[in-house]
This record gives C-alpha cells, sequence and structure tokens, in this order.
C-alpha cells in the first residue's frame, strides 16, 4: 500500500508542509530515494531552506500512508468556491484555496452545507439591490458563494418545506457576524416581494430593518478587537405570512427579538481603547444644543462613565449623524418623538449619575448636598435627592423587631451607584426590545401554523488578557452553539446513516460536551456561583477555593489552575484555553438593586421611569419566551429570592437550543482574516485557528468520506426517471430508483440506498443533474434535427438550381475577362517602356541643370566673398589714415601746448623785470612815452594776431561747412535706408515685432540726431556771438587808446604826471582783460578742432556704413553719440567719470566696465556687435542717459549724483519687501480677475495678464545680480497661486491661472536662454547664480502648472460625475423610441425614476461653457483640447460601465437612445475641434449597437464580434446575458450564449470587464514659446506703486532679442 501511494510522489511533485508563520507552506519534490525499508523525500521549500521526509515502508504502511505529506490539489481546482470540490481535501489545501480566494476579493466559501465568511475590513459592492435579485429564486449551487444564497435557501425551503428555519452566524469578534446578519434581514425584506414596491418598503418592513440601528446603538460597543462590538446575543424571528390560494406569495408580518446577556459593566467601565454603548456618544455629539442643555450634556470627556477606555470616537464614523439614524429608527418602530426624548432623558441621568462625586469620611461615604451630577440625574428622573443620597450612602438591615440603618464604604456606595445605574439602563434596554416586540407583531400573538425564519446574531468567542463574568458567559454561549453545531452536522449525520440502514464507518469528533457539564452540569461552576452568591458573606475567594477543590483534580481535563496566584482558572474551550479572573464574579452575578433604592425610583414622579423599572411585572407569560428573560422579583424582596444573572441567562440558553433544535439549521462561519483589521490581510496561523475551531475542516471530512446527497426514492425517480430506457419505467419507486443508479454509476461505493432514500458521494448529484441536461438537450435536439433537415432539404435544391444556372454565367463572364485581361496586359507593356524612357531622358536634364545651377551658386559665393575681403580690408585702410590723421595732430597739440606754457614762463619772466624797470621809470614822462610806443606795437601785434585768428575761424566755418555737407549725405543715405527698410516692412505686411521694433527705434534716433544738429547749430552761433564781441570790445579798446593819444599833448605836465598813473593802471587791466579773453578764445579754439576731429573719425568710421548695418540695432545714430561729452572742460569730464565709477563701485553690476568690460563711453566710441551688446546692466543704462543728455547741464555734479541716486533707489525697491507683498497680494491673492463673457470672446488686449508684470520683476531682479532674492519672490509667488487655484471654487479662476502659469513658464524659459547665451559669450562652462535661479523657478513652474491641471480635472471630474448616467445613459430624447425606465424585475421592483435628473443638452452646455472660458483666457490650445478629451473620456468610459452594472437598460430601445446621445456627443467634438476625443465614446456607441443588432442566429453573434471589434469577448458576453428582451422582442436563446462564453472563455485571462476609469494619459506639458515683448501694462483701476517703478525703469529691449 505504501509502494502505490509513494508511486504519486514524483520529481517536480507540489506537497505542504507546516510553517510556524504562514500556517503551510508548498514544497517541490527534488530527489526521491528508497532504499530497502528506508524511504526518503526531500522538497525545495519556496521560501526556507530544504525540507526532508524520511520514514520507512513498515511505518508507511501501518498508518497507511498518512505520514506522507500532503499533496497539492491540480492547478485547475485552485480558487473553486466548494471546499468539498477538492481532489485532496485536507488541512493545508483548505487554507490554500481560501486564501486564494481571499486575496481574489472573493469573501465567500462553500464548505459543505456550511458558508465561509471572511471579513474584507473594506466596503465591497457585493450587497446592492441588483446582487439580491440575482440570488433571489435561484439555488446555492447556482451562483457564487453568497450569505444571500444561504438566506435564499432558507426562504425557498420555509415556504416549499413549510419548516421555521434558523441561520446561525458564529464566529470571533470582528468576524463580521453582525453586519452579516444586517444584511440578511435586509435580504428578507426586500426579496419577499421579488424587490421594492413601487411605493417602497412596507412599514413592517422599515420597521424590521430599523432594529438593527437601535439595537447596535443601545446593545453595541467599540472593544479592542471590533468596532462595532455586540455586548449581547440576539435572535431575532423575522415572521412571515401563510400562502393561501387567493394570494400564493409571503410576505413580512412581524418579527420577535431574543436578547441574552447584556453586557451591563460595560456601563460602569471601558477598558483601554474601548468605549460604553454607541448610543451616550451619539446624544452627546447629535443632541440638539436646547436639547442638550436641557440634559445637561457636554462632550464625552466630561462623563465619568464614557471617558474610562479613552477612545471616544471611531474612525470613519460620525456619532452625529448615527444619532439621526438612530432617532429615525426609533421613529420607525414606532416610538414618538416625547417617548425617544424620554429614553434621551434616562440615558442622560445615568451618564450624571457616573459624575456623583462619593468621598470617604472616618471609613464612611460622603456626597455633598450640592454635588451638581446627583441634582441633575434627581431632576432627570423625578426622584427626591435627599433620598436618593441617603440610600446610596446607607443601607438597611431588617430583623424580625427592628430596621438598622447604617452607613457604607466609599466603596459599597460607589458599587450601590453603579448598581442602579446598570440596573436601569438594563430595564430601558428589555423596554425597549419589549416596545419592538409588540410594534412588530402588532400585539397579536402568532397564528397557528404562521413560519418565521430565525436569525442569531450572538458575540463571539472571547479570549481578552483579564476575562471576567462577561466573557465567562459568553463563551459558555459559544459553547452551546459549537455543540449544537457538532449535532447537526456530526452527530445528526452518523445517525441517518445508521437509520437508514447503510453501510457507514464512524467518525470521531471532538465532542465538547464534559466542557459544559462542567460549566452547567450539577454542582458545575454556575451552581457554585449561585451558591456562593445567595450567602450573605459569599465573595469571591471563597467560590474560587470551591473551584479549586471541586475541579482542580487530574481527571477533570477542562479545568485547569494556573501555576501562580489564587485568584483565577482556566478552562479549555473548543476554541482555546481561557484564563478568567475571579475578581468581580460574584458582584456581577447578583446584580441587584437594594429594597430602598427601589422605592426610591418607584416613587418617581418620571411616569416613563417608572413604566421602564415596572416593565416585568406586566410581561405576560407567552410573551417573556420573545424577550429577555424575566426577573420576577426584581423589585423588592430579600435577596436569597433573587435570580442571579448566571441562572438566567443559562435559562435562555436552554430556550435558545430548544427553539434551534425545532428549526432547519443553517450556518454561516465568520472568519476574521487579520488582527490588524487591515482590507484584504492574510494572516494563515489566525485563520487556521479559527478553522479548526468552528469545526469546517471536519464538516468537509465527514462530508466527502461520506454521502453529503441524499434524495427520497420519490423525489429521484420523478426527476430521473428518463435516464433510463422506458422499458424499465417501474411503478416502484425504489426498483426504478436502483435501476437509474446502476444504469448510471459504475461504481458502486459513489451510492448507498437507504430504506426510504438514496445516498450520494460528493459530485454525484451533479453529475446526474449533467446527464439529465445533455438527456433533455439530446431529446430537443433530434426533434430539431428532423424538422430542420426537410426545411434545409427544399433550401439546399433550391440553391442547387440556382447555384448551376450563376456557375454557367459566371464561367463565360470569367473566360471573356481573361481574353480582355491578356489585352489589356500586351498594350501596358508598350506604354510602360516608353514611359520609362521619357522619364530616364526627364531625370538626366534634370540632373545636368542642377548641376550647372550648383556650379553658379558656388561660383558667385566665392567673387562675393572676393568683394566683401576688398571692401573689408578698404575700410580698415580708411580707418588706419583717419586714426593716425588724429593721433598726429594730437601730438602736434600737445607740443604746442608745452610750447605755449614755456613761453609764457619765460615771458612772465620778462615782464617781471621789465615791470620792475617800468616801477623805477613810471615816474618819468619819457619812459611813459616809450611805454605808449611799446603799447601801440603791441596792439599792432594784436591786430595782427585777431588778423590771424579771423583767418582760422573762416578755416573752421569752411570745416563745418564740410561737416554740414557730410550730415547732409548721412541723412540722405538714413532717409534711403528708412525708405528700403519701409518697403520691406510693406513687403512682409504685419511681420515680425522685431522688425518693427527696429523701424521705430530708427526713426527714434533719426529724431534724437536732429535734435543734436539744432544743438551743434545753436552752439556755433553762440561761439560766433562770443568772437563777435570780443572784435568789438577790441575795437572800442583801439577807439580809447586813440581818444587817448589826441588828448595827450593838450594836458599840462603836472597833470599829465597823475594821468599817466591811472592811465597805466587802467592799460594794466585792460592787458589783463584781453589775455584772458585771448586765452578764452584759444580755448574755444580747441574745443572747436576737437569736435571737428570727432565727428570727422564717425563719419569715416565703418559702423556707420549703412550698407552693413548690424542686426541687433542701429548703433551709428546719434542717439549714442558722445560728442556732448566733448565740449565740456577737463575737470568737468573727470569729475562725471568719477562720480559713474564711484556709482558703479557702490554695487558691482555684471557686465559692467568696473568688471573688466568697457565703459559707457567706451560702448558708444567702438560700437560691438548687437550680439554682445544687446543687454546692458542698469548701472550702464544711467549712465548713458546722464551722459547722452547732460550737454546743457550747468552743474558738473548733476550726472553723477544722480546716476547713483537713481540706481540706489531702484535696488532699494527690489530688495524691499513690500514689493513682494504688492505682487502676491495685488496679482494674486485679491485679483479681481475679469469674468468670462458667454456672448463674445475679449480680445488679448482686453484681458489682464499678472503674469507679464511677474516676469518683469523677476528679469529686474536679475539684471541687477539679485538671484536669490528673485528665487524667494518668485517661490512665494508660486506658493499663493498654489493656494488660490487648490480651492477650485470656479473654473475661471482656474482657467485663468492656469493660462498665466504657462505664460510665465515662457517668459521664465526665455530669459533662461538669454543667460545661457550670455554664459557662453563669457564663460561657457560653469553657469551663473542666475541661471541655477532661473532653472529652479521653471521646474517649480512646471510642477504647479502639473498641479493646477490635475487638481481641477479632478474636481471637473467630481461634478460631471453626477451628470453621465442621467445625461448620457437614462435621457430619452428620441420620442419615437421611448421606453420604461424599469424592464424586468426591476421595474417589479419599483427602482426607477420617472426622468433623468439631468439631459445631454444640459451635459453639452457645461462642456461648452468649459471650452468658452478657457478660450476666454487665451489658454494654450494644447492643454484645452488634452482638459476637454479627457474629460469626453471620463464619460465614455463611466457610461460604459454604468450600462454593464444595469440589467433594466439593456433593451434595444435604450440602445437606439444611447446611440443617438453619443452622436450629440460626436458632433460636439467635431464642432470644438477635438475629433480625437470622440475615440473615447467608441465603446460605448459599439455597446449601444450591441443592444440594436439581431441575435438570433449565431452568424448573427458573429456579426456582433465583427462590428463590436473595440468589445472584448468578456463584454459582450456580460452585455447578452443582461440583454432583456421587451416590446415584442426576442429573447437570448441559450446556444447564443454558450457560443459567446466559449469565445470569452479563450480570452479570459487577457479580457477586463469593466474600463479603468482612474486610468487617465499623463499630461502632456506644452513646450514654452518664446516671448517676443514683456507686456508692462497696469491697468488704471489698480494700485501698484512698487511694481510699477520696477517697470518704469526696466529697458525696453524685447525679452527674445537673442534670435
Amino acid at each position: 500500500m505504501a509502494e502505490k501511494a509513494l508511486e504519486v510522489y514524483t520529481k517536480g511533485t507540489e506537497a505542504w508542509f507546516q510553517h510556524d508563520n504562514e500556517g503551510w507552506v508548498l514544497g517541490k519534490m527534488t530527489t526521491k530515494t528508497i532504499t530497502g525499508d528506508d524511504v526518503k523525500l526531500v522538497f525545495q521549500v519556496e521560501s526556507g531552506p530544504d525540507v526532508t521526509f524520511a520514514s520507512t515502508l513498515t511505518k508507511l504502511n501501518a498508518n497507511k500512508a498518512a505520514d506522507l505529506p500532503p499533496l497539492q490539489n491540480p492547478p485547475a481546482l485552485d480558487g473553486t468556491d466548494d471546499l468539498a470540490f477538492l481532489s485532496y481535501l485536507h488541512e493545508p489545501a483548505v487554507l490554500h484555496n481560501i486564501k486564494l480566494r481571499y486575496l481574489q476579493q472573493n469573501i465567500y466559501t462553500y464548505s459543505g452545507i456550511v458558508l465561509i465568511a471572511m471579513n474584507p475590513f473594506a466596503k465591497v459592492n457585493l450587497y446592492g439591490s441588483d446582487i439580491m435579485r440575482e440570488y433571489s429564486g435561484k439555488r446555492r449551487e447556482e451562483l457564487e458563494p453568497h450569505l444571500f444564497a444561504v438566506a435564499e435557501e432558507a426562504y425557498r425551503s420555509m415556504i416549499q418545506d413549510k419548516k421555521n428555519q434558523s441561520i446561525i452566524v458564529s464566529g470571533e469578534s470582528g468576524a463580521g457576524k453582525t453586519q452579516s446578519a444586517r444584511y440578511i434581514m435586509r435580504y428578507f425584506a426586500t426579496v419577499e416581494t421579488g424587490g421594492s414596491t413601487a411605493g417602497g418598503d412596507s412599514e413592517v418592513e422599515r420597521s424590521v430593518l430599523a432594529t438593527n440601528p437601535i439595537m447596535e446603538a443601545f446593545g453595541n460597543s467599540k472593544t479592542t478587537r471590533n468596532d462595532n462590538s455586540s455586548r449581547f446575543g440576539k435572535y431575532m424571528e423575522i415572521l412571515f405570512s401563510n400562502p393561501t390560494s387567493q394570494n400564493p406569495s409571503v410576505r413580512i408580518t412581524g418579527a420577535k427579538i431574543r436578547t441574552y446577556l447584556l453586557e451591563r459593566s460595560r456601563l460602569i467601565f471601558q477598558p483601554a481603547t474601548e468605549r460604553n454603548y454607541h448610543i451616550f456618544y451619539q446624544l452627546c455629539a447629535g443632541a440638539p444644543a436646547a436639547e442638550r442643555k436641557d440634559l445637561g450634556l457636554v462632550s464625552w470627556e466630561s462623563f465619568f462613565y464614557l471617558k474610562q477606555g479613552g477612545s471616544g470616537t471611531i474612525p470613519g464614523v460620525d456619532d452625529a449623524a448615527e444619532f439621526v439614524e438612530t432617532s429615525k429608527a426609533l421613529s420607525d418602530v414606532g416610538i414618538s418623538l416625547q417617548t425617544q426624548w424620554a429614553i434621551f432623558k434616562i440615558c442622560a441621568a445615568l451618564l450624571h449619575i457616573g459624575n456623583i462625586n462619593i468621598e470617604a469620611k472616618r471609613d464612611e461615604a460622603f456626597i455633598a448636598d450640592d454635588d451638581p451630577a446627583m441634582v441633575m440625574a434627581a431632576s432627570l428622573l423625578g426622584i427626591d435627592v435627599k433620598e436618593f443620597k441617603k440610600w446610596i450612602t446607607k443601607k438597611q438591615i431588617i430583623t424580625r423587631s427592628e430596621k438598622i440603618v447604617s452607613s457604607v464604604s466609599q466603596y459599597q456606595a460607589i458599587v450601590g451607584r453603579d448598581s442602579v445605574a446598570k440596573f436601569i439602563y438594563s430595564m430601558l434596554f428589555d423596554w425597549l426590545v419589549k416596545f419592538i416586540n409588540i410594534n412588530l407583531s402588532k400585539g397579536g400573538d402568532m397564528e397557528e401554523g404562521q413560519r418565521f425564519i430565525g436569525v442569531l446574531d450572538i458575540y463571539g468567542f472571547e479570549h481578552f488578557t483579564k476575562n471576567s463574568f462577561e466573557q465567562f458567559c459568553i463563551n459558555y454561549a459559544n459553547e452551546k452553539l459549537q455543540q449544537e453545531f457538532n449535532a447537526h452536522v456530526f452527530k445528526l449525520e452518523q445517525e441517518e446513516y445508521v437509520a437508514e440502514k447503510i453501510n457507514w464507518s464512524f467518525i470521531d469528533f471532538n465532542d465538547n460536551q464534559p466542557c459544559i457539564d462542567l460549566i452547567e452540569g450539577k454542582l458545575g461552576i454556575l451552581d457554585l456561583l449561585d451558591e456562593e452568591s445567595r450567602l450573605p458573606s459569599g465573595a469571591d475567594a471563597s467560590l474560587i477555593t470551591k473551584l479549586y477543590q471541586r475541579f482542580g483534580i487530574p481527571t477533570q481535563k477542562f479545568f485547569e489552575k494556573p501555576r501562580f496566584g489564587q485568584s483565577a482558572f482556566t478552562i479549555k474551550h473548543y476554541a482555546t484555553d481561557v484564563t478568567y479572573d475571579i475578581d468581580g464574579f460574584i458582584e456581577k452575578n447578583k446584580d441587584t438593586v437594594s429594597d430602598e433604592q427601589m422605592a426610591v425610583l418607584n416613587s418617581s414622579e418620571f411616569e416613563f421611569l417608572k413604566e421602564v423599572i415596572e416593565i416585568v411585572e406586566v410581561v405576560k407569560p407567552e410573551a417573556q419566551s420573545a424577550t429577555s428573560p424575566s426577573r420576577p422579583t426584581r423589585g423588592g424582596g430579600s435577596s436569597m429570592k433573587k435570580a442571579t444573572l448566571g441562572s438566567i441567562f443559562k435559562a435562555s440558553l436552554v430556550r435558545l437550543m430548544e427553539t434551534i433544535r425545532q428549526t432547519e439549521v443553517h450556518y454561516i462561519r465568520c472568519i476574521k482574516p487579520n488582527s490588524a483589521k487591515a482590507a484584504f490581510k492574510f494572516e494563515a496561523p489566525m485563520v487556521l485557528q479559527q478553522l479548526r475551531a468552528c469545526g469546517v475542516l471536519e464538516t468537509i471530512r465527514i462530508s466527502c468520506a461520506g454521502y453529503p446527497s441524499r434524495t427520497p426514492f420519490e423525489d429521484f425517480a420523478d426527476r430521473y426517471y428518463l435516464l433510463v430506457p422506458s422499458a424499465m419505467w417501474d411503478p416502484n419507486p425504489n426498483t426504478l430508483t436502483l435501476s437509474i443508479v446502476q444504469k448510471v454509476i459504475n461504481d458502486e461505493d459513489k451510492f448507498q440506498m437507504g430504506l426510504n432514500k438514496v445516498f450520494f458521494r460528493a459530485g454525484q448529484m451533479a453529475f446526474l443533474e449533467k446527464l439529465r441536461t445533455e438527456r433533455q438537450r439530446a431529446c430537443v435536439i433530434m426533434i430539431q434535427k428532423n424538422v430542420r433537415a426537410a426545411v434545409y432539404r427544399r433550401r439546399y435544391l433550391r440553391m442547387r438550381a440556382a447555384a448551376i444556372k450563376i456557375q454557367t454565367a459566371t464561367r463565360g463572364w470569367q473566360a471573356r475577362k481573361q481574353c480582355r485581361s491578356m489585352r489589356e496586359t500586351r498594350a501596358a507593356i508598350k506604354i510602360q517602356r516608353n514611359v520609362r524612357a521619357w522619364l530616364a531622358r526627364k531625370r538626366y536634364n534634370k540632373i545636368r541643370d542642377a548641376v550647372v545651377k550648383i556650379q553658379s551658386t558656388y561660383r558667385m559665393s566665392r567673387a562675393k566673398a572676393e568683394v566683401r575681403s576688398i571692401r573689408s580690408l578698404r575700410s580698415a585702410v580708411l580707418i588706419q589714415k583717419v586714426f593716425r590723421g588724429y593721433r598726429a595732430r594730437k601730438t602736434y597739440k600737445a607740443a604746442k601746448t608745452r610750447m605755449i606754457l614755456i613761453q609764457s614762463c619765460v615771458r612772465r619772466r620778462i615782464a617781471i623785470k621789465e615791470m620792475k624797470v617800468l616801477k623805477s621809470e613810471a615816474r618819468s614822462v619819457g619812459k611813459l612815452k616809450e611805454t605808449n610806443y611799446k603799447l601801440e606795437g603791441k596792439v599792432v601785434e594784436l591786430s595782427r594776431t585777431l588778423a590771424a585768428r579771423n583767418e582760422e575761424h573762416a578755416k573752421i566755418t569752411e570745416k563745418l561747412v564740410v561737416l554740414e555737407e557730410q550730415a547732409r549725405v548721412w541723412k540722405e543715405k538714413y532717409e534711403k535706408a528708412d525708405a528700403g527698410n519701409k518697403s520691406a516692412a510693406a513687403k512682409v505686411e504685419e511681420g515680425s515685432a522685431e522688425l518693427r521694433q527696429e523701424v521705430a527705434s530708427l526713426r527714434g534716433d533719426k529724431e534724437k540726431a536732429e535734435k543734436e544738429a539744432e544743438k551743434f547749430g545753436v552752439m556755433l552761433k553762440r561761439r560766433d556771438e562770443k568772437i563777435e564781441k570780443l572784435e568789438e570790445a577790441l575795437k572800442a579798446s583801439k577807439d580809447d587808446y586813440a581818444k587817448l593819444r589826441a588828448e595827450k599833448p593838450s594836458a599840462p605836465a603836472p597833470a599829465r604826471n597823475m594821468d599817466d598813473g591811472e592811465t597805466a593802471n587802467a592799460l594794466r587791466k585792460e592787458v589783463a582783460m584781453l589775455k584772458e579773453q585771448m586765452t578764452r578764445l584759444l580755448a574755444g579754439k580747441y574745443r572747436a578742432d576737437r569736435v571737428a576731429d570727432s565727428m570727422l573719425a564717425a563719419a569715416t568710421s565703418p559702423v556707420n556704413d549703412i550698407s552693413n548695418p548690424t542686426p541687433g540695432g542701429y548703433h551709428g545714430t546719434p542717439s549714442s553719440n558722445p560728442y556732448p561729452l566733448e565740449t565740456r572742460s577737463s575737470v568737468t569730464t573727470q569729475i562725471e567719470m568719477d562720480m559713474a565709477a564711484a556709482a558703479a563701485k557702490a554695487r558691482p553690476r555684471r557686465h559692467s566696465f568696473v568688471d573688466g568690460g568697457q565703459s559707457p563711453v567706451q560702448e558708444r566710441a567702438n560700437p560691438m556687435p548687437a550680439t554682445l551688446s544687446s543687454r546692458k546692466s542698469r548701472a550702464n543704462i544711467v549712465i548713458d542717459t546722464a551722459l547722452g543728455s547732460g550737454a546743457g547741464s550747468t552743474s558738473p555734479m548733476s550726472a553723477g549724483a544722480g546716476i547713483m541716486l537713481e540706481n540706489e533707489r531702484s535696488v532699494r525697491i527690489l530688495e524691499e519687501k513690500a514689493l513682494e507683498d504688492e505682487i502676491i497680494d495685488a496679482l494674486v491673492t485679491n485679483l479681481r480677475i475679469p469674468l468670462p463673457s458667454t456672448q463674445t470672446v475679449a480680445t488679448r488686449k482686453e484681458i489682464f495678464f499678472p503674469a507679464h508684470l511677474i516676469g518683469s520683476t523677476m528679469v529686474q531682479l536679475l539684471s541687477h545680480d539679485l538671484a536669490s532674492r528673485m528665487l524667494a519672490v518668485m517661490t512665494n509667488v508660486m506658493k499663493a497661486i498654489q493656494n488660490l487655484t487648490m480651492k477650485f471654487e470656479d473654473d475661471y479662476v482656474s482657467a485663468f491661472w492656469l493660462s498665466n502659469c504657462y505664460e510665465l513658464l515662457c517668459v521664465v524659459r526665455t530669459t533662461q536662454e538669454k543667460e545661457r547665451a550670455m554664459r557662453r559669450s563669457t564663460n561657457p562652462t560653469e553657469p551663473g547664480e542666475a541661471e541655477r535661479a532661473l532653472d529652479k523657478v521653471r521646474n517649480d513652474l512646471d510642477y504647479l502648472l502639473i498641479e493646477i491641471y490635475h487638481g481641477w480635472i479632478k474636481e471637473l471630474k467630481k461634478r460631471l460625475a453626477n451628470m453621465i448616467v442621467p445625461a448620457v445613459i437614462e435621457n430619452q430624447s428620441l420620442p419615437g423610441y421611448i421606453c420604461k425606465q424599469s424592464g424586468g424585475l426591476w421595474g417589479k421592483w419599483g427602482k426607477s425614476s420617472s426622468s433623468a435628473q439631468f439631459t445631454i443638452e444640459q451635459l453639452l452646455n457645461f462642456l461648452s461653457k468649459l471650452s468658452k472660458t478657457m478660450r476666454c483666457y487665451y489658454m494654450e490650445d494644447s492643454m484645452t483640447r488634452q482638459i476637454l478629451t479627457e474629460l469626453l473620456r471620463v464619460v465614455g468610459v463611466s457610461a460604459f460601465n454604468h450600462l454593464l452594472m444595469r440589467k433594466n437598460f439593456c433593451t434595444w430601445k435604450r440602445g437606439v437612445q444611447i446611440q443617438y446621445n453619443v452622436s450629440r456627443l460626436e458632433e460636439w467634438c467635431t464642432s470644438h475641434g477635438i475629433a480625437e476625443a470622440t475615440l473615447h465614446l467608441q465603446q460605448l456607441l459599439q455597446a449601444a449597437k450591441l443592444l440594436t443588432l439581431n441575435k438570433t442566429s449565431p452568424q448573427d453573434i458573429e456579426t456582433i464580434f465583427d462590428v463590436c471589434f473595440l468589445l472584448n469577448p468578456t463584454q459582450i458576453k456580460k452585455l447578452l446575458s443582461l440583454y432583456y428582451a421587451a416590446d415584442f422582442d426576442s429573447p437570448l436563446s441559450p446556444e447564443l450564449l454558450k457560443i459567446v462564453a466559449s469565445r470569452a472563455v479563450l480570452n479570459e485571462k487577457s479580457d477586463i470587464l469593466l474600463l479603468d476609469l482612474e486610468q487617465a494619459p499623463d499630461f502632456a506639458k506644452p513646450p514654452p514659446k518664446a516671448v517676443d515683448v514683456i507686456e508692462r501694462f497696469v491697468p488704471a483701476w489698480m494700485s501698484l506703486p512698487n511694481i510699477s517703478a520696477v517697470v518704469a525703469g526696466a529697458p525696453a529691449a524685447p525679452v527674445s532679442a537673442i534670435n
């Protein structure tokens, strides 16, 4: 036997091995060694070391090869929906299959009769009304595993078998039991009429569903394992009406709820991270302000009963919204609003009771008389404050003769306070259950024979760090349920086999009856607990001692005493061993309120409170079975007469088990996949432990080892009689059944014949069903075959006769065609030959002409190059000639100046000597005469000198004439150039902006030159006037001298001596004045010479040659002429140059002459090429302006001071924070954006773009070497834009700034390219600081642009999502094809709406408005197209996906309507120039076409696949399966669906059902364009002083001058 088992283990075989973390891991066998009796198998595990299995053949034969590693199932069985179908059914296979399905987000799996439900810890779309409809009326095996299938099975079994049903939902805490029970109840409320009626759910149905939020609010709380853990057990019996002949359908007529063991202690204490019951937090968060004030409610942190766990909120849960839902549910079950606030009043009073401050004074409890919590609690409950306080702090002992009142300790008072709170809350909970039952059953009793389906939602097995009395009772209940499950699945299964007397071997299973006997048996734990609780001196310590003595013996296997401590005990439950802390067992089991406290409550003025606490006295015996177990003496009597909580719970469980045994039970085992509550995370050890504990593995083993399928003989024979020939039909069903199974099933082990039933192995019933279906199909095919044979025979004969005629005509036509083809071929060859010859000659001539043209072009270029070289040489010789002449004149003038200086010194010495002689001879008349003679000689000499000067003046005048002639020539040349420019401008018509700017610059230079010429004329005129004045003065002096000589002879001698002295003095002054005038005259001459020389040099410079204009600008114009600087004195010139240098040194500038470049004067004297001089620093521009306009200045310091002040002012503005604040505030945050017009689109000049002002400021910062400052400003500006645009309040804001960000990006890109060009001209290796800053700004702008785009697209998608389905799918625009909003069962359920919420016109208007908004702000066309295309993609994908999920829309009329709506969208796309967007609508269009195409034959299916080529087979299969035949349409045949399904299976791996809505294409950012000119326009309505100052000082050159 072992050898046969080992034959399966070959190389490559996969088997399972145990693992600590993964439970089981898969290994692949690498080697197999059998040596004698030894067996050795080596497996390679995926993660970890190799595993070696070693054994012997003897040992394997002894245990029937059970020790061999479990084998892996074939890949085809991976992910099967029923574990019983697995070939190898063992623990690792079950775990692997469940894990595989769970990771595929299939949370439900069958395991025989049990449904395994994995908690997804995430919202899944599996519980909608469409899913309910799919499972309604379907057998369990027809669809995927689902709890709706179990509910449907119970529902149909109740109707068909007329037997009550129970659905037990069990599992650990946090496994999803409560949610599963809620969905099952919702299914019953929905499916019992086939869906919602036209008026919605009935009142009873709403009431039944409303019990869930009520019970969860008052009985659920947050624990460490579950955010919505049930702290009580609930068994709801949903009552259904009996079907009658008049009304065969069933409806929900009512419901009854039983509750078990509400966890009262949670009201007064919660462990860390846990909460009290939900209702208290809902009340604190959702109560209106007025009611909050009346009830004294504040935040949950202020109440002691709520803040102990430290967790008052649940992530993702809004307590205020939950309070509204709870209030609505209370109204649905019939509780009036006044009663609701009475309930909330009691809840608020309980919170205030918990805040009563109890102090200890001398070992006695003390409460202040004015304790606010006590006063508020007593006021809300309507009880006497003093009495309430008295019986909390005191107790009364009644003896036979007297009543003794004594004080209690602080601890006892707190226990008494908490007991009152727990008692009131438990009574309130019971009142709610009683009221709900009365309302749901309408106050009547259950009708005779009325059926129900019970849904049990009870607390799961709990095992915490500290387990108390509550966990003990909860786990006790789970032990009872597990026993019932064992009895149902295991014992009853084997007992039925025995009763039917079939061959069957018993299977052992783990029976937990001993553990239950330990708890509830005679003298068990509950008995000992009740006994100790009734003793006046009963304590937890004495109880634990009794437990140790009674059960701490070796024979008791389910009780264990801990090794350390005397305050705990351990019970070995079916799931795991749990250690319980004995502390509090006695007190919690008693859970009583003193008679005095009950008297205080009964004397309340609050009538609702009295009604609540007296509920147990009015409960009828019939109603007690439907509510919580009664407490007959809770209100008074001695403690000996009061029932303990343990005994009450035990009795309720006994009644529950009796009810369950009287029903047909269905099991749902909920599994908690991980402890972190993470979505679709699988922890294998945790799941494996739960599978073992809940008996799933044992169920699988017994189901597969036995005969899980069984059918009575009559039913089996009636269904499967057609599997045998009619000759074998026997009236006895037993005989007929035996004949059927013997003929169909060859292996006798696959079935067993019982006394009344036939039993089958797993899978045999499915095999029989398959044979039955095939037999029926064969019979149908036989009938169809004969009918079709006759039809096709007649059709064949007609087609044959027609074919012969067609063949005859066709063959004649083919022969004629072949002959004609031969003639045409011969003619074609001749034509081709001639055409090819002509083409060859033409090609040769073309090549020869091209060679000649190339040669002539080359020779012409060489000749032009030689001409240019000759011209260049001639210009260089001319420049050298002029420069050498200038240098010779300069040397001559310097020598002459030095000579005159020497002469002056010598003459001064001679004059001094002569002066001394004159002084000595002054007194003699003879000497005076001699002096007069000398003066006359000097006058003659001066006259000659004046004549010489006049000659020089004439020469200068001639030179001026020559210069004026040259200026005239220049003017003519300029006019010619201007005319040429105008003609060129006329040719290009609205050409480039750069040419227009150059023409405007030339015109400005012309005007400046004319103004300078006028200034020169005025200067020359003034100089001539000065010379004339000097000549007149000289003439006057001559006249005076002549008069003096005439008067001398007539004067007397003494007077002559006196007059001679005065005359000598006057003559000396006159001589000095004449010398000064001559000096000025000489200085004027030298200045005129220098002016003439400079003008001559400028005239002969090749830069001013019009034939060689510079592309960057006309630098030879008078606007850049430095001649006015030469008209000043040398001192003034030096001062101005010093001031300019000082201003430059104050703050170094890039490209300034301080850094080694040329000075502004040198730049104008020696102009550079345009590519090198196109950029100037701000300092150079200021200096140029000062020097160019300072000719008429009278102060030599004004130019330098202006340079420095203007420069420093600009820097100060740029560096101030005010500029940045002004940009952010005025241009971004508070900018008044022009609203888009719906009528017309404004011109670009009418729209203010702040991007240009921001870019201009950025350029100014860079020009002053403030790169870091520029980066900071731009970063803050971009943050401000981001904060503004990320709000997405209006579309026009997003469109406006998306356009401006792109415009600013273009400015940055253009500036960056310019900086790179400048760097290549200076330092081509390392980028500068400005270039790095620009690169950072550009990257940030790229990111901002993308962020605004994606954020805006996301916002638009949200708004569009609500419009797509109503406008495209539901909207019916064609009146001739109006169809009902719902079809099939959907129409019956009443889930339709009368009209679509949005129409296709509204959708198109939305898109049109958006398109016009983007065009209004001149957004880049590529971005506009991307946005609209993406929105249309969303429209197409969303509508297509919705169509696949909506069965009520798959009709041919709906297809016509959808086609029309899609065509409207396509027309809109074409009219707006985005025809490519229509591609995203093609799949929706083809889906609509599929609905309208014929679907009656296989040829039609081929046509569908050809027409709908964009749809994959899976999508076509889905659409055809959803197709609803309405309005005289024929339904699809199963054969057609099989054909489609076969094609879909072939492409199953690659096909997808729904289109991916989130897979949007990446944003294709448009490349930045070159910005010709930065617009510096500042609107009049904006106050921008700093920006205006910066922009006013900016150069007017275009940004894109580097082109």
